[in-house]
């Protein structure tokens, strides 16, 4: 019974957000890095739906353009939430960064790695958004 319980209060703060990215974005801003080289069609519909996404949650949004080298090492090191590049679920970089789910049939969002609250809400928003 004991067990039971621990693993119930255990549950209750899932999903976990081990550097709090969702709610240091809610008290500060969503810090989105850009590709500085990346088709613009692409870019455009992105950075729309990730300021939609920044929006419905009443998150500032904070944009910084780099090369995609650079934007990774900042996510590496928890100094950006999200970088958007037209990247593919089948990316290189996929050792060293977490992604979302497809928003449409093969483009992802890059995250920091692992499971937290900002990869929840924001898969949660993309269900509702994909790509036409």
């Amino acid at each position: 019974m004991l067990l039971l319980l621990v693993l119930f209060f255990g549950a209750c703060n899932i999903p976990k957000d081990p550097n709090n990215s969702y709610e240091n974005a809610k008290i500060s801003s969503l810090r989105v890095g850009i590709v500085s080289k990346t088709d613009s069609t692409t870019t455009s519909f992105e950075k729309k739906l990730v300021a939609n996404f920044a929006e419905q949650e009443k998150m500032q949004t904070q944009f910084t353009t780099d090369n995609e080298t650079e934007l990774v090492k900042k996510l590496e090191n928890y100094q950006l939430d999200i970088v958007l590049g037209g990247f593919e679920k089948k990316s290189n970089w996929k050792t060293k960064v977490g992604m979302t789910k497809p928003y449409d049939d093969n483009h992802v969002l890059f995250i920091p790695r692992g499971e937290n609250r900002l990869l929840y809400q924001l898969e949660k928003f993309l269900d509702k958004n994909q790509k036409p």
